[in-house]
């Protein structure tokens, strides 16, 4: 078990320094960016999306 956790953060932490070299900004920088921006917006937009949801399915009943 401890070996996939090993290889799933070894390909996250590659998938992500990667990612930051194409954009031209630091592995730091990009971390900021996952986690403190996207990450928040993606999360309160599922959670608006979960309200609308669930008032529509109450409408119709």
């Amino acid at each position: 078990m401890t070996d996939l956790i090993r290889i799933i953060y070894v390909y996250c932490t590659d998938f992500t320094i990667n990612a930051a070299n194409l954009l031209g900004i630091t592995y730091e920088d990009f971390n900021a960016l996952i986690f403190c921006v996207l990450w928040p917006i993606i999360t309160i937009g599922l959670f608006i999306t979960l309200i609308f949801q669930l008032r529509k399915r109450y409408k119709t009943r």
